[in-house]
């Protein structure tokens, strides 16, 4: 499978670095997975190696979210509300510059005009007033150019997050588990050459008998010797060998009737006999009945 990987390389990377978003490279490997799978099956030299890895892909197929596949991360910020930068000229800050500068108007005027050297103690009171009125002008004045600058309203931001994937990270992880699968997979390979050897000369999943071996090995000397009588004196030794087996030979006659299948010719007689086993039929005969 990494063979078969590798030739599909370049379009892969390409097909993940288009997909961009996690999710949809996902989907990408899925279909990569389906389609080694299915190329791998057309060649697999058994069913246990077939069904192997269809067990291993679909593990592979359920770990892909889990691929470490993140690139750079973009994040974009969305302000809602009022776009304006600052709240302009607020009733409130209006009042206030206006309380502001007629406070200081009313402290600074009256010194202006008559002097601070020539306040006496009679009008130090007056004086302290005027100063008093002049800081909380100032004051005022402070606060209103504080809520000229606030903005209006508030403004409440959304972000949000795109990460990208590393394409040729994901392909570096998503061959070394398709790797690993090949590994696993050999190892069963050796495991079916390893039982294909040790069934050989097997009859149906057993040791061959010496009598089976011997009346194969009769009838292949009969078939090469090209005598037929000696071919038929061979075939006669099937019959005593399926005696031994209590398999009996019925020939079509009368009271045989059932074993047989029947098929219209112009004489009556058995064209295939049938076997039976303690009156049990293991194999329909066929017979015309003339």
């Amino acid at each position: 499978m990494t063979d078969l990987l590798e030739k599909d390389k370049d379009r892969l990377i390409t097909e993940l670095s288009a997909a961009a978003a996690a999710d949809k490279a996902c989907g990408v490997l899925e279909k990569e997975v389906d389609k080694l799978l299915l190329t791998y099956n057309e060649s697999a030299g058994s069913d246990a190696e077939r069904d192997a890895a269809a067990h291993m892909m679909q593990a592979v197929r359920l770990s892909l979210p889990l691929i470490d596949s993140v690139g750079d991360t973009k994040v974009w910020e969305r302000g809602r509300g009022n776009d304006e930068s600052s709240g302009g000229m607020s009733v409130t800050s209006l009042l206030l510059l206006v309380g502001g500068l007629v406070l200081l108007g009313f402290g600074l005027v009256p010194l202006v005009l008559t002097g601070v050297n020539q306040v006496d103690s009679d009008s130090m009171t007056d004086f302290i007033v005027r100063c008093g009125s002049i800081v909380m002008g100032a004051v005022i004045l402070y606060l209103s150019g504080s809520l000229y600058g606030r903005p209006k309203g508030s403004v409440k931001k959304d972000y949000q997050v795109e990460l990208h994937v590393d394409a040729d990270s994901i392909y570096r992880n998503f061959r070394t588990v398709i790797l690993s699968v090949d590994q696993s997979l050999e190892e069963v390979h050796l495991g079916e050459l390893q039982a294909h050897r040790e069934q050989a000369g097997n009859i149906d999943g057993r040791p061959a008998t010496t009598p089976e071996l011997e009346l194969f090995s009769d009838l292949l000397a009969a078939s090469y010797s090209g005598d037929p009588e000696y071919a038929l004196e061979k075939i006669e030794a099937i019959k005593y060998y399926l005696h031994k087996q209590q398999i009996e030979i019925v020939d079509y006659g009368k009271g045989t009737e059932e074993y047989f299948d029947l098929m219209p010719g112009t004489k009556a007689g058995t064209i295939r006999p049938a076997m039976v086993a303690n009156g049990r039929l293991l194999k329909k005969g066929l017979a015309s009945k003339g």
